[in-house]
């Protein structure tokens, strides 16, 4: 506690107070030190009714608010009309954003109704900044208390929730966002009420810190959604840094959680946050908030320097220069960056008149960005041919404007050739070619034909400044003919264009041309580095299965048929003259698609994950659909044919043996083609075509195979695409990415990204590459810069130096200690009763899994099976020995976690099972069982410090009295292990017997408890006198009562039948004189909290 205070909390404190935010210290016992009349309150009402009556001005400048249009308005803030903590959220925050409506006052603006506001936004300095730390809140119900370490309050209302654990906890970050998810009830493994919801219903971002590393995430996340904010900008590090008077040791002096607080909770930037950089947003059935990351903020805070005091195209001479690039990696939020840029925009005065104008050449974005941008209350129009955004364009108001980018040029003619769309292509004439299957979105009927000549422009429909035209994927949209129509409508535009690809070499510099300079980059490294994606890896199949790119027909045949004479190759090439006609070869592809299929359930099915298969058309995507099937068929025969129990023969035998535990999900997986629809297709393929069973495949492909609920669970796990889905389609749910089509640059890029995004006990994305790419990745990804791509693919080959690395660490927690081998298990077990020693060790033994999870199946990872095993049982004994239940593998794979619970069961430990009771009839049978002193005296000590922290509730002053005498053993017999073997059976005995009987004659197990906490009580106040009797008498008459009370149906539901009870005891209390008057509200909340933990025994 002292660590974490000291090192954590404090310093915290002290940096937020350089900031300018006030400090009072929290107190658990007297509620008025925090400025509130009880603990059940977690709005400052002073505070707040001070706040809104200084920030609420009128014409002139004055306060105009009464106390009673005041007190309306706290009352809209505190009583929100929802039991839904998500829901109670987005009101309040709605509230806190936009403020109430109230009458007016008649002698001001003709009495009309007036907005109230709970938070100045546009006047910082005028709100109250406020720290609580450990401040306490009653849990509802009287049960208990939560005490969040600290709380940041705005005009007295609770924003943010900060959790600090000691750097030497086992796994602190995981306690702290542990921690908040208990106060705030989303623990969805918890059924019972432990948190205080209301406390979250203002609550705009919570932080878990241990100093060395803070991260931020919103209510509901879990542990992977908790990142570190990396940036302190506007304001520099440097000047952060000399603000803390820290000096430079290394690259950066600042530790993760002072780059936090700088970035996030200087007063000024807090508010930027909540009113411009947070949302709501439904994603998989589910309404989450989202807070923006480093990069998102920091992008829009560039984008609206340069829009503020860049120069137009008339001061310039030549260009504008108020826009640029925002390149931010795929999967790290691109387009919610737009949202947070247009959200901050409308809240600046000289930039809220500014018309937007969305270019997109997907239409599954403008539905995504009109989806999101609804959200800041925008006037959103669509237009749907080229004469109504001419309409639109010209219009002054300041609109936000989606329009797809072949909008912006002039079309002769539709023409359909029955196979797909032909479009423009800019080569000096009058030009057609065929992109064919070429959609990359949801739109489902791409029959258009467009013929464009480049002579023909748009004429200047809007020559105002005040245009900001935002892009999206630029490198994409910057062809001369589209760049001329564009700016010849809109000359004197601002224009920002977004890439989630790295701009190609060869075309930076007209990239510049258009737009500018770089706002901001966020690569694919920073992106996997942050933990805001996942790490790519990639592999190549059979090269039965591969055709290699670029090679001359003959080659691939040649390569594919090389065991075929030469007459079936001739027969061959007769039948096949196109490499489409290769890949779409139905024996090939069944070929394929059931050496998916099983490189599936043996590496992706175990951890719960989908797959997603790119073909080279249409046609091969239905034919693979076809093949999915008949492969899952026969799949399913065999296991159910098989006998696990027969000993291993040969590799199919392994195979069968290590998939069959999954028989079950596996009978269940479905499998889909979505692609879009021709005007000649067979009329089979429109069930993979038609819209409304499209987006029924994709709603299924996004939910999670397993679920508690039943309705948010699908086992549709592969879809199968041409072209669609490839571009700004997000399913975490997808890990895998099987590669069957030649694929070169963005579309490249774009494509593995579908493998990129974070979820639970996902490690990294795979990319299985059937078609030779992989192979000429080099080639594939020339057009851009080295440094621009590190990190887009990683060979899964290159895992294995890392997965050689971390078992290496992992041994030396051990080795380096003086334990040469692990398989001396009690030495190592014994090692880790230090706790930071057993921090280290669980910290890179999840490393050393999380690789060897990646790897297996593969044959590279059966050298480190054997000590995988050991490590885990070791890491489950030191668990159940020292009762720390950090010591978990949880978040490791399936994988992993399979073969390591069948080592310890096979051990004779039972994972499910929990570490033995003292309470159990084998307790000492067990202890018996350890082969020295000093681990029966370990094994005891454990066992009782887990017993006192189970059973403290009960009794908590018998307990505490017994946690003292237990350290008062170990003190004395310090390494004395015969003797404290000895000392330790005397007490754990005295632990079996519970609280015995005494010379008041109370029942030990319903009455002596609560006359423990009155003794407790009077011996550190002025009444310590009080006779034993007259307690005695007070508690069997007050335990009396609270049977009776307590006997009431769902008694602990009832909020106001508890309270009654609570005050009946402050005046039994006062009545009685045995407790002082400042001390009786907190003594009833102790007893009615010990009389819910005794209510079994009370009312037996």
């Amino acid at each position: 506690m002292f660590n974490e205070y000291s090192q954590v909390e404090l310093p915290l404190i002290n940096q937020l107070q350089l900031m300018g935010w006030q400090h009072i210290e929290g107190d658990i016992d007297v509620p008025y030190l925090t400025d509130r009349q009880n603990f059940r309150e977690v709005l400052l009402m002073e505070r707040l009714h001070k706040a809104i009556g200084r920030i609420n001005l009128d014409d002139n400048g004055q306060p105009w608010l009464d106390d009673s249009r005041i007190n309306t308005a706290i009352g809209v803030l505190e009583r929100l009309g929802t039991a839904k903590l998500m829901e109670a959220n987005q009101i309040a925050t709605d509230l806190l954003l936009q403020g109430t409506v109230t009458e007016g006052d008649p002698q001001w603006d003709g009495g009309r109704d007036q907005t109230v506001r709970f938070i100045d936004f546009d006047h910082p300095e005028r709100n109250d900044f406020l720290i609580i730390n450990q401040f306490r809140v009653d849990i509802p119900g009287g049960k208990n208390y939560i005490i969040p370490d600290i709380v940041l309050f705005v005009n007295g209302i609770p924003l943010v929730v900060i959790e600090c654990k000691s750097p030497s906890s086992t796994e602190p970050m995981a306690e702290g966002i542990n921690q908040l998810r208990r106060y705030s009830n989303q623990r969805e493994e918890i059924a019972d009420d432990e948190g205080v919801e209301k406390l979250f219903h203002y609550n705009q971002f919570l932080i878990s810190t241990f100093f060395h590393v803070a991260r931020v995430g919103t209510i509901g996340a879990s542990y992977q959604h908790y990142l570190e904010w990396k940036d302190t900008s506007p304001v520099s590090m440097a000047e952060v840094a000399a603000e803390l008077g820290v000096r430079a040791y290394g690259h950066t002096p600042l530790s993760s959680q002072q780059i936090l607080v700088a970035g996030m909770l200087r007063p000024a930037l807090l508010l930027d946050i909540v009113r411009n950089f947070t949302l709501f947003q439904q994603s998989g059935g589910k309404n989450l908030k989202i807070v923006a990351r480093y990069q998102q903020f920091r992008a829009v805070q560039e984008s609206i320097r340069r829009l503020q005091n860049g120069q137009t195209r008339c001061q310039h001479g030549e260009s504008d220069q108020r826009g640029g690039i925002i390149w931010h990696t795929q999967g790290s939020g691109k387009s919610l960056t737009m949202v947070f840029l247009v959200r901050k925009l409308r809240t600046l005065p000289k930039l809220r008149r500014f018309k937007v104008v969305v270019v997109t050449d997907r239409v599954d974005l403008q539905k995504q960005l009109s989806n999101t941008a609804s959200l800041t209350n925008e006037t959103v129009l669509k237009a749907t041919n080229t004469e109504e955004l001419k309409t639109l364009l010209r219009q002054s108001s300041p609109d936000l404007i989606f329009a797809t980018i072949q909008k912006y040029q002039q079309r002769d003619e539709d023409i359909s050739d029955g196979r797909g769309v032909l479009q423009y292509a800019p080569t000096g004439n009058t030009t057609v070619r065929r992109a064919a299957e070429k959609s990359s979105s949801y739109n489902l009927n791409p029959k258009v034909l467009r013929l464009v000549t480049e002579t023909e422009q748009f004429p200047i429909l809007n020559d105002s400044e005040d245009i900001l035209v935002l892009v999206d994927e630029a490198h994409r949209t910057q062809a001369s003919q589209l760049h001329a129509n564009l700016m010849a409508a809109l000359r004197n535009c601002a224009r920002i264009g977004f890439t989630g690809t790295p701009i190609v070499a060869g075309k930076r510099k007209r990239t510049y041309e258009i737009f500018g300079e770089f706002i901001d980059r966020y690569t694919i490294q920073q992106s996997e580095a942050d933990g805001a994606t996942v790490p790519i890896l990639y592999e190549g199949r059979t090269a039965e299965a591969e055709v290699a790119d670029g090679r001359s027909l003959d080659q691939l045949f040649e390569d594919m048929f090389r065991h075929r004479t030469p007459e079936e190759l001739a027969a061959i090439r007769a039948k096949y003259a196109t490499e489409g006609n290769v890949l779409e070869a139905p024996k090939l592809i069944a070929a394929k698609a059931e050496d998916m299929l099983r490189h599936y359930v043996e590496t992706v099915l175990p951890n719960g994950f989908k797959a997603q298969v790119v073909a080279s058309s249409r046609l091969a995507a239905v034919r693979y659909q076809q093949a999915f099937v008949a492969a899952h068929e026969k799949l399913v025969t065999q296991l159910e044919s098989f006998d696990p129990s027969q000993p291993s023969s040969n590799p199919e035998t392994d195979f069968l043996n290590r998939i069959y535990p999954q028989l079950e999900q596996i009978k269940g997986l479905e499998f889909a083609s979505v692609i879009s629809s021709g005007n000649n297709d067979d009329p089979a393929w429109k069930q993979w075509s038609d819209k409304s069973k499209v987006e029924d495949y994709i709603n299924r492909f996004k939910k999670p195979l397993v679920h508690p609920d039943l309705n948010k669970q699908d086992s549709l796990a592969f879809i199968i695409v041409k072209s669609m889905l490839l571009t700004g389609f997000d399913a975490p749910i997808e890990q895998v990415l099987y590669l069957d089509r030649s694929m070169q640059g963005h579309e490249l890029l774009q494509a593995i990204a579908r493998v990129n995004r974070t979820y639970t006990r996902k490690s990294c994305g795979f990319v299985v590459d059937y078609y030779g790419v992989a192979r000429h990745l080099k080639q594939a990804l020339a057009v851009y810069s080295a440094e621009d791509i590190q990190g887009a693919l990683i060979s899964l080959k290159d895992e294995l130096p890392k997965l050689s690395h971390r078992y290496q660490r992992v041994l030396a927690v051990f080795q380096g200690r003086g334990i040469p081998d692990i398989t001396d298990v009690n030495s190592c077990i014994d090692l880790l009763r230090d706790i930071k020693i057993r921090a280290e060790f669980v910290v890179k033994l999840k490393q050393f899994l999380e690789s060897l999870d990646i790897v297996m199946p593969r044959p590279e990872a059966l050298p480190y099976i054997k000590d995988a095993k050991i490590l885990g049982y070791i890491n489950k004994a030191a668990a159940n020995l020292y009762r720390d239940f950090q010591l978990n593998l949880y978040d490791a794979g399936n994988k992993v976690r399979q073969l390591i619970d069948e080592y310890i069961i096979a051990s004779g430990i039972d994972p499910q099972v929990p570490p033995i009771s003292i309470m159990d009839a084998d307790f000492e049978n067990a202890v018996n069982s350890r082969t020295s002193n000093r681990a029966k005296a370990s094994e005891m000590e454990h066992a009782a410090r887990y017993h006192i922290s189970k059973k403290f509730q009960e009794d908590p002053s018998y307990y505490k009295k017994l946690s003292e005498r237990l350290e008062e053993i170990l003190e004395k017999f310090q390494d004395k292990w015969a003797e404290l073997v000895e000392a330790l059976r005397q007490f754990t005995e005295d632990l079996r017997q519970g609280r015995p009987a005494d010379e008041t004659g109370l029942d030990p197990n319903t009455q002596a408890p609560f006359l423990g906490i009155l003794v407790e009580e009077i011996n550190v106040g002025a009444y310590c006198n009080t006779p034993l009797d007259k307690l005695v008498a007070v508690t069997v008459e007050m335990v009396e009562h609270i049977r009776q009370e307590i006997r009431i149906v769902d008694f602990w539901r009832n909020a106001h039948a508890q309270n009654v009870l609570r005050g009946w005891i402050v005046s039994f209390l006062d009545d009685h004189d045995v407790i002082s008057f400042s001390r009786q509200q907190a003594v009833s909340d102790r007893i009615v909290e010990l009389a819910k933990h005794l209510h079994a025994r009370l009312t037996t």
